[in-house]
């Protein structure tokens, strides 16, 4: 809910100045420019649909939170808790609905199952906003259909980069989350074994 709100108040921002000083020219009506916006947020979406559907399909073995820019560092934690992730990641919008898995929250958290799953959906969420974020700025090769259009300036670049600021908070939110996961993983490892260790030693007795 967050999101659409953010997406209807930047649309309104963007389209009145468009439509005031009509910089595609005094012949196009102001309806031109609500279409521009519309456009070009259905290009994002597409081209973060595009970069989704693709990296999803990637091998589970490249989705190490450990490793390259799936890992947290520490520099990175202190950078979170420097912009208070903890305290704004609840808005980020939950898109488990695509992957049958919801990551609002630790529904499970002594099945190690479960959480090497939310560890598992949560890397592909990360390198999926990661790329996303790298792939954004691509709707504006729109311009090529009327490269004359001021548009792409006045509502191409300003819908890129709200685009790119919406996908790079929950990947903030979910590479915050990720220690916190691990550390659960490995807790429920160690209890696991303690248990077994148990058992063991009372059948022996």
């Amino acid at each position: 809910m967050a999101y659409l709100i953010i997406i209807v108040v930047f649309s309104l921002i963007v389209y009145f100045p468009n439509a005031i000083w009509n910089p595609a020219g005094i012949d196009y009506p102001w309806a031109y420019y609500a279409l521009a916006i519309v456009i070009y947020i259905a290009a994002s979406v597409a081209v973060d649909g595009v970069v989704a559907f693709i990296i999803r399909r990637l091998p589970e073995k490249w989705m190490n939170p450990e490793k390259g820019i799936i890992k947290t560092y520490k520099w990175e934690q202190k950078l979170y808790d420097f912009l208070k992730v903890s305290k704004w990641k609840k808005f980020m919008p939950d898109l488990g609905m695509f992957t049958k898995f919801q990551k609002g929250k630790i529904a499970d958290p002594t099945n190690n199952e479960y959480i090497g799953r939310y560890i598992l959906e949560a890397s592909y969420g990360a390198v999926i906003h990661y790329v996303s974020v790298l792939t954004a700025p691509l709707v504006l090769l729109l311009a090529l259909i009327k490269p004359t259009d001021l548009t792409t300036l006045t509502v191409g670049v300003p819908v890129v980069i709200v685009n790119m600021i919406l996908i790079l908070l929950p990947a903030l939110s979910l590479k915050y989350n990720l220690p916190k996961l691990l550390k659960v993983y490995r807790i429920n490892e160690k209890l696991a074994k303690r248990k077994e260790a148990m058992k063991e030693k009372e059948t022996i007795e």
